[in-house]
């Protein structure tokens, strides 16, 4: 399904920008508030990828279009249509539900799971 649509050298980009995004800029906005590098950088490398990875695909899930009469109730991820980024055609929520769930529950468990809520409050 993605084999052969973009040149390797794309995938380096998309996964240093990954990187910036959910730490590097997280760590150098903690650095500038409290004026000393966090401790906490290898947990945040290595965890939020995976919450901005999983918020990234439950935000490309859409429903796939209706043919005809055929009610197809299936999902799809929008960056593989042909006409990305165009809005989808089809808007509705229900297809996407259940399968936005795991998404969902990825985000969670990180967030439960490993963030020390007692540090921060």
């Amino acid at each position: 399904m993605f084999v052969g649509r973009r040149p390797a050298r794309y995938l380096v980009v998309a996964l240093a920008l990954l990187l910036f995004s959910s730490s590097w800029f997280y760590d150098g906005y903690l650095l500038w508030r409290d004026g000393a590098y966090t401790g906490r950088w290898l947990g945040n490398l290595v965890l939020s990828p995976f919450i901005y990875m999983a918020a990234g695909l439950l935000w490309n899930l859409e429903a796939k279009p209706r043919v005809g009469f055929h009610d197809d109730s299936g999902f799809q991820l929008s960056f593989v249509r042909e006409d990305w980024p165009s809005p989808p055609v089809d808007t509705r929520f229900g297809p996407i539900l259940f399968v936005s769930i795991p998404l969902i529950l990825i985000a969670a468990f990180v967030l439960v799971a490993f963030v020390n809520w007692q540090g921060l409050l």
